[in-house]
């Protein structure tokens, strides 16, 4: 339910809202409470959400395209960043 919603939200480390209009709540607020715990956020959608303020990185286009070019470009980072500790 709501309650393991916001336990995730709170435990998250980045937070990805993925073609949302930002209109309902409490979906809506959800990057603000991850904010509010230190995730990094980021808005992947057709065009700026009624929320898109409070994330930090946005990214917009068609998900067919923008969260395939996302998803591979933190699997890049993160491989890259795995390579640095060994």
């Amino acid at each position: 339910g709501m309650d393991q919603i916001y336990q995730s939200i709170e435990q998250a480390t980045i937070f990805i809202a993925i073609g949302t209009s930002g209109h309902v709540y409490p979906a809506a607020g959800f990057v603000h409470e991850a904010k509010l715990n230190g995730a990094h956020t980021v808005e992947l959608n057709l065009e700026p959400s009624q929320v898109e303020s409070e994330f930090e990185e946005k990214h917009y286009g068609l998900a067919s395209q923008v969260v395939v070019d996302y998803i591979n470009d933190l699997m890049t980072s993160l491989r890259m960043a795995n390579q640095k500790e060994f």
